[in-house]
């Protein structure tokens, strides 16, 4: 009994290893002894490695020793295989490859098991290392402590490719005659037009008081009612012979098949003399002819077309008063995929082509009156066949045609750019016709430093050197770099540098930064910037130095000389930008100027910067460009430095684009309404409803929100 106890004993105490335990209860048999370090498997056939995939990263790490020494690039990475059934049997002669050992079985466990270790890995190394950027390097500190803060572009998705008739700019149909010349032609073309228009009026205001029924006087005697109507067609003739220009230009764009707004009133002036000849001769119906409002149309029309001869003339009076005028244009694609508006030198190539085009309401008259006379003449037809007159057929076009036209045909775009082109003419600005206006739309507006603060409005207080470097060497070395850099700041330190009696330097490697230029002269590094900008080089500067705005010059990384500044902006600068901020369209800071950053403008200048772009030096640069690309359709010539002139003319030719779309709306609708009222009138016999009283205040009342709209075209 006690040896059976002991031997017992010693066989519970017996250690059995892992692979005897598998071997005792596993299914596969094992190599003894164990291998859990395992070599590269020799390359296979080509046949038994189609169906593989290469190991995970933990089960690389697993099956390669770490006392191997690393090997080169294995041209047949470790693999293993999908085929379940086992390797393929050696052929004949050749000893069969030794299985390899794996730690554990394989299946699912293995993969659980290699993803869990993985996540735990991860897991375990960003616990360790989640607060090592906490605290930025000293570099970082500097940049953003130094550097100011820019906008970054937005880069849109790109827009599928125009056709070839959009990009194309549309021909010129007028000669492009210099502004001088047209300003002296329509000068001349002027010439009693005032006059005319007075009596046009006075005429439409004596045929309205003959159509009145007055106390004192009885029309009904014999021989009032035939004196009546002789006096309204003398009347009516008379008008249309002062203002016969409308009258021929009517006919004459019928008759080469472009009717316009023109052609309805020549035929409202035709159809409305006939009819009072007619019923003067025959007495075929009750009540009188529209010759009041026949006569005060023409009146109107003409009024309409003498303001636009003054605002052109205006217009091109002031484009003539400068050789290298400045020309605005809206370029397309600038910042961040939007259009914007730029300012650049140019000349006055283009402009009076675009000043002798059709504007905006004759265009919109060349598509709307052919409808209207169709519709007129079709109207007038179906009230003479209803009633079986045929010369019911006068009355209802006289009366259909007059209600075609509104007194605002013309006025429309007329009246709001006599206002705005006499304006702008007071601050040197002129716009280059309606497709110029056309192309006034929301976008950006590019401000450089003369923009800003045009020549004289920045001057140099005092020059300090430091270092033992001479005066005439330091005003060199700074007014060379800015020169080459072509900010704002070149000319007051150009003025600076005759006045010391130096001479500009031979510079290579001129670099921007934000806030500073470097560059190198005679073999020395030159620093040119802000304060900001030198304690980012690491240059250092006098205790208790307390300069927000100057220009500071570094030689070899020593300080050299420093220049306090004076900005003094204009009182305009703040109302213009905020009536550009009211007319949608965003300012793009494109300055030189490395003290002009938003937050010098914003504390110094009160400006809201918030609602500005400030691009990155680069974009700056490139924006600001002489030589780049603008659009071959000018919108504005400038004959003035400064911000107030260039928002002026973007503002009121948005604003005149607006005022005009507004202005057809009411003028087309009541177009149509008139049409649709006489016809029914007509149609019926309404003698008693369609008199010349009510038929007054029915154009009257279409006339008024022209005259609204057109005041507030200036109200910005």
């Amino acid at each position: 009994m006690s040896s059976d106890r002991k031997d017992q004993e010693r066989e519970n105490q017996k250690q059995y290893s892992v692979d005897e335990i598998l071997a005792e209860y596993g299914t596969g048999k094992y190599p003894k002894p164990s291998q859990k370090v395992v070599p590269f498997p020799e390359r296979q056939p080509s046949a038994a490695r189609q169906d593989t995939v290469p190991l995970l990263p933990e089960e690389r790490a697993e099956s390669v020793s770490p006392t191997t020494p690393e090997p080169g690039p294995d041209p047949f990475p470790v693999t293993r295989s999908r085929d379940r059934r086992g390797p393929a049997p050696a052929p004949e002669g050749e000893k069969a490859p030794a299985p390899v050992a794996e730690i554990v079985p394989d299946g699912i466990g293995r993969h659980l098991a290699a993803r869990l270790s993985t996540l735990m890995r991860r897991a375990d190394h960003y616990a360790d290392h989640m607060y090592d950027q906490a605290e930025p390097d000293e570099e970082t500190v500097k940049a953003e402590r130094y550097i100011p803060g820019v906008d970054r572009e937005e880069q849109p998705a790109p827009a599928p490719p125009k056709p070839r008739a959009a990009n194309r700019r549309p021909a010129r149909l007028f000669p492009d005659t210099a502004p001088a010349d047209l300003a002296e032609r329509w000068q001349r073309g002027l010439k009693g037009r005032r006059i005319r228009t007075g009596l046009g009026f006075l005429a439409g205001l004596a045929a309205a008081f003959l159509s009145l029924d007055v106390p004192f006087l009885d029309w009904s005697a014999a021989p009032m009612p035939t004196v009546r109507l002789a006096a309204l067609a003398g009347l009516l003739l008379l008008t249309g012979l002062l203002c016969w220009e409308l009258p021929v230009r009517g006919l004459s764009q019928l008759v080469s098949l472009r009717p316009g707004a023109e052609t309805l009133l020549a035929l409202a002036w035709l159809f409305t003399l006939a009819d009072t000849l007619l019923l003067l001769a025959t007495q075929y119906r009750q009540g009188l002819p529209c010759c009041t409002v026949t006569a005060l149309c023409l009146a109107f029309a003409f009024w309409g077309d003498t303001l636009h001869r003054r605002g052109d003339r205006l217009s091109a009076k002031t484009a003539a008063l400068t050789r290298t005028p400045y020309v605005v244009t809206l370029d397309d694609s600038k910042w961040s995929g939007r259009p914007a508006y730029a300012k650049w030198s140019g000349s006055t190539v283009g402009f009076g082509s675009q000043l002798q085009s059709e504007d905006g309401a004759q265009l919109a008259w060349r598509i709307a009156a052919p409808l209207l006379m169709l519709a007129c003449l079709l109207c007038s037809l179906m009230a003479a066949v209803n009633c079986g007159d045929p010369a019911r057929f006068l009355w209802s076009a006289s009366a259909c045609f007059t209600a075609a036209c509104p007194w605002s045909a013309l006025l429309a775009y007329a009246l709001p750019y006599q206002k705005l082109a006499q304006r702008l003419h007071k601050i040197g600005a002129a716009l280059a016709g309606w497709p110029g206006v056309s192309r006034c739309r929301s976008a950006g507006i590019l401000m450089t430093d003369l923009d800003l603060f045009p020549p004289g409005s920045v001057q140099v207080a005092q020059v300090r050197v430091f270092g033992g470097v001479s005066t005439e060497k330091v005003v060199a070395y700074t007014a060379t770099l800015l020169r080459v850099f072509q900010c704002g700041l070149t000319r007051p330190f150009h003025d600076l540098l005759r006045a010391q009696g130096a001479i500009y330097r031979e510079v290579s490697g001129v670099r921007p930064h934000e806030g500073g230029l470097s560059g190198i002269i005679r073999n020395q590094e030159v620093l040119v910037g802000t304060a900001a900008f030198m304690h980012l080089m690491d240059v250092t500067l006098p205790q208790g130095l307390n300069i927000k705005h100057g220009v500071f010059c570094a030689i070899d990384g020593q300080l050299a000389g420093m220049f306090p500044l004076n900005y003094a902006m204009s009182s305009a600068v703040n109302p213009a930008l905020s009536a550009l901020m009211h007319a949608d369209v965003s300012p793009i800071l494109a300055t030189r100027d490395f003290n002009l950053i938003p937050a010098l403008l914003e504390q110094k200048f009160k400006l809201p910067v918030d609602k500005m772009e400030f691009p990155p030096v680069e974009r700056r640069l490139e924006l600001s460009q002489p030589d780049q690309e603008h659009s071959d359709i000018p919108v504005a010539l400038l004959g003035r430095e400064g911000l107030n002139a260039y928002s002026e003319a973007v503002v009121g030719g948005r604003r005149l684009r607006s005022t005009l779309r507004r202005s057809l709306v009411f003028t087309l609708l009541g177009a149509v309404l008139g049409v649709c009222l006489t016809f029914y009138l007509t149609y019926v016999g309404a003698w008693d409803s369609l008199t010349p009283v009510s038929f007054l205040v029915f154009m009257l009342a279409w006339l008024v929100p022209e005259l609204l709209l057109a005041n507030w075209v200036n109200q910005y």
